[in-house]
């Protein structure tokens, strides 16, 4: 090849490499006078940092299962919901008692706290009770033991389970429910303080069941209507069921505050008062709701201006052991 092709051909390489370069400069110039709201970049975009894989339990797929364990010669049943975040760093645990009649399904789908759970990510567990109607040991009520069964021993196997078999973070374990569950959830944070880290009831049934002996203090929620039938504010003496201030009382012992409570929250029809001069940073906090039924706030069909999903996690999002 003589040297005035060879010099054609290199001519011919460097006008190509021009053009491209100015193409890609014309692209550029285009793209930000359009508005200034494009960003060209020759570089694959970042995704977001995920945390490290440290949970070494089993795997299993984010949405509902039922776990089965045997406890006080009985099979017991769980339904265990979780997050699309869990399996990589362990969680939070919620569990969440139904109430009397009622199954651990229609709490899922009464409260719809699968969403909060989604959305925050935590472990998320209805147990289910046993009896016909489904019931709860809770306590001792105007017709005898309000169930049968052992349920703090359930429960307590049920923790073992969880913990042996999910992703837990065991200084993270919080009881909730309603009705006759929120009476067992108070039983349970009584007999397992030592591993209950806090505990919110919603429209709470409360029957006797001997003494809360707590071996520490407890941050405790309770949110309750002042229109409740079924399980009325000021409770029902003929069915041994307390008031919502005896057992506020309750906690405020056990939890050792000293003071008057302050209003922390008023709109509509919700008054929310706290406890915080409590021991080892513990609050008693109550939310009083003026209009408020039998029902769990913020489910569908009520207009209460809070939502007791979103006020619960609040609220235990601040405790761990």
């Amino acid at each position: 090849m003589s040297d005035t092709v060879r010099r054609r051909v290199g001519l011919i390489g460097i006008i190509c490499s021009m053009i491209i370069v100015l193409g890609v400069f014309a692209y550029m110039i285009n793209t930000w006078s359009a508005g200034g709201q494009k960003h060209f970049s020759l570089l694959p975009a970042a995704g977001p940092t995920l945390p490290p894989i440290t949970c070494k339990t089993p795997a299993h797929a984010a949405g509902d299962a039922t776990d089965k364990i045997t406890s006080g010669g009985l099979q017991r049943t769980f339904l265990v919901h979780l997050a699309p975040s869990y399996g990589r760093q362990p969680q939070p645990l919620v569990i969440s008692y139904h109430g009397y009649s009622w199954t651990s399904q229609i709490m899922e789908k009464s409260t719809q706290m699968d969403a909060t759970a989604d959305k925050y990510g935590f472990v998320l567990v209805y147990p289910q009770g046993v009896d016909d109607p489904p019931s709860w040991n809770a306590g001792v009520g105007a017709f005898g033991p309000t169930g049968d069964a052992d349920d703090v021993q359930f429960t307590r196997d049920m923790l073992n389970s969880l913990a042996k078999n999910y992703c837990i973070d065991t200084h993270r374990v919080y009881v909730t429910g309603i009705s006759l569950g929120a009476g067992m959830a108070y039983r349970v944070a009584c007999a397992l303080s030592n591993r209950i880290t806090a505990i919110a009831t919603v429209s709470g049934a409360y029957y006797p069941f001997g003494a809360c002996n707590t071996t520490r203090p407890m941050a405790s929620l309770e949110i309750h209507g002042l229109t409740d039938t079924l399980a009325p504010y000021d409770g029902n003496p003929a069915r041994r069921m307390a008031s919502v201030q005896d057992y506020l009382s309750v906690w405020l012992k056990n939890d050792r505050c000293t003071g008057n409570s302050t209003q922390f929250f008023q709109k509509g029809d919700v008054t929310g008062i706290e406890w915080t001069h409590c021991a080892a940073g513990t609050i008693v906090r109550h939310y009083r709701i003026s209009d408020g039924a039998h029902t769990w706030a913020g489910q569908p069909g009520t207009t209460h201006v809070i939502t007791a999903n979103e006020v619960i996690w609040s609220f235990f999002s601040k405790f761990s052991l």
